[in-house]
C-alpha cells in the first residue's frame, strides 16, 4: 500500500474521531484532543493517540469512559468513511509527548535560570 493512501486514511480517521468525540454529551471527553493516528500497513488496525487538556488528574476516568464509547466511535467512523472497504479496529492510547515536552521545557528553564544566576555572581 502506498504511503499516500495510508496518510489519507490516518487523516480521515483523525478527523472523524475528533468530530465524533466532540459531539458526545460527556463533559470529560470533551477535553480530549486527538493528536495523531497510526494505521497498520494492512489498514486493519489503527492506534488513536490522544491527550487531555486541563484535566490531567482525571486521566484514568477519561480512559475508562473512552473505552466504553469505543464501539460507538468505531460504528460512526465506519458510517462516515463509506469509501473504505473496511474501517480499521481502533485502539486508543494516551499520548505522553506533550507532558514530556513540558518536562523538558521546565528543565531547560531551570538550567537557564541557574546559568543567569551564576553569570550574575561572577
Amino acid at each position: 500500500m502506498s504511503e499516500v493512501r495510508k496518510h489519507k486514511v490516518e487523516s480521515a480517521i483523525l478527523r472523524e474521531v475528533s468530530n465524533y468525540i466532540h459531539t458526545l454529551d460527556d463533559p470529560l471527553l470533551n477535553h480530549i484532543t486527538i493528536t495523531y493516528v497510526s494505521v497498520s500497513d494492512d489498514l486493519r488496525y489503527a492506534k488513536v493517540y490522544y491527550t487531555i487538556l486541563g484535566h490531567e488528574n482525571e486521566e484514568e476516568e477519561i480512559e475508562t469512559r473512552l473505552i466504553k464509547v469505543t464501539r460507538s466511535i468505531q460504528r460512526d467512523v465506519a458510517k462516515r468513511l463509506k469509501n473504505m472497504k473496511f474501517v480499521p479496529l481502533l485502539t486508543f492510547l494516551f499520548d505522553t509527548s506533550i507532558q514530556k515536552g513540558n518536562k523538558v521545557l521546565k528543565i531547560l528553564n531551570e538550567v537557564e535560570k541557574e546559568l543567569k544566576e551564576k553569570g550574575e555572581d561572577e
